[in-house]
């Protein structure tokens, strides 16, 4: 399930970055069903970014700064919630400028 997550997450990144929003309804219903089954998908895009974040896997450009933001997220951070139980199941990969 996680490798059609990060292959819709690209694909929804790809749409945005084209501008086209003619098929943003039907990306946005399929997270809408990933939730339903379970999954949260977290894009941590625009973010400061922190040492402390556990659940991502950076790479830094330049000096890490209090200021220091994602700038580019090449998988997302996804949780699979089960009864009040959440687990993390793939940490985001970012780049940080």
């Amino acid at each position: 399930m996680v490798e059609i997550i990060n292959q819709i997450f690209s694909l929804d990144l790809k749409l945005k970055k084209e501008n086209n929003d003619s098929v943003k309804r039907y990306v946005d219903r399929i997270y809408h069903e990933f939730e339903a089954m379970g999954y949260k998908v977290v894009n941590p895009n625009g973010q400061v970014y922190r040492n402390e974040m556990t659940d991502l896997e950076a790479s830094i450009i330049g000096d890490l700064s209090a200021t220091s933001t994602i700038t580019k997220v090449l998988k997302p951070i996804v949780y699979q919630i089960d009864n009040e139980h959440t687990k993390l199941i793939q940490k985001g990969i970012v780049i940080v400028e």
